[in-house]
């Protein structure tokens, strides 16, 4: 049934309809792998391995889905004139957060060693590399 369904769809879809849909399945591939690597880093490392692969992971996935979004949304003058006010908004408590984490962490708090950092250095790097 899903065979048939799939070749209904590939026979019928517009061009724009079928570029979504394999961008979805390479994204549930590219989740479904990367899930499992997780779960291989939690039987090896233990639960901080696993959080720390997470983060890395999931760091990398939003520093490029960011930046493919943005040169998209940066055509539009409309977008383009609510970001150049947005952003050093952002980055401003974007920075305001990372000093909360990395201080109260640094009073013994462990819990709070598990956030993430909001990688600044590297989403102004890989957005200067998108233009």
């Amino acid at each position: 049934m899903v065979d048939e369904a799939t070749k209904k769809f590939d026979e019928h879809a517009p061009p724009f309809a079928k570029q979504v849909a394999n961008q979805a399945k390479g994204l549930i591939q590219e989740v479904t792998h990367k899930a499992e690597k997780a779960v291989n880093e939690a039987q090896s490392g233990g639960a901080k391995a696993a959080a720390n692969y997470v983060a890395t992971e999931s760091k990398q996935i939003v520093l490029t889905g960011s930046v493919k979004l943005w040169s998209g949304l940066n055509q539009y003058p409309p977008f383009h004139a609510v970001a150049e006010l947005a952003v050093p908004t952002v980055a401003h408590w974007s920075e305001k957060y990372n000093h909360v984490v990395k201080d109260i962490s640094g009073k013994g708090y462990a819990v709070f060693g598990y956030l993430p950092l909001i990688p600044i250095d590297e989403i102004a790097k890989a957005f200067k590399q998108g233009e």
